[in-house]
C-alpha cells in the first residue's frame, strides 16, 4: 500500500524509516520524500508513526522534554 502517492512511498518504507529514527512527519519526508508534495497524506504518515513508534524512547524523550511531537 502507498502511504504517499505522489511520491511512491510505500507504508513499508515509511515504517522502515521509523525504525532508522524519523519520527515526525518531516522526518519522514526527509528520509523518503514522502508529504513534501500536496500534504494529503500527513494523517497517514503520523498514524504509522502512532502505530509503530508509539512509546518509542524518542517520542517519550522528546515528550518529557516539552517538545512537540507528531
Amino acid at each position: 500500500m502507498f502511504a504517499c502517492i505522489c511520491h511512491a512511498v510505500s507504508d513499508r518504507q515509511v515504517v522502515e524509516a521509523v525504525d532508522a529514527g524519523a519520527t515526525t512527519v518531516q522526518a519522514l519526508g526527509d528520509i523518503t520524500r514522502a508529504g513534501t508534495s500536496c500534504g494529503t497524506c500527513h494523517d497517514t504518515l503520523e498514524e504509522l508513526i502512532t502505530t509503530r513508534c508509539g512509546e518509542c524512547p524518542l517520542l517519550v524523550s522528546a515528550e518529557a522534554a516539552g517538545l512537540q511531537v507528531a
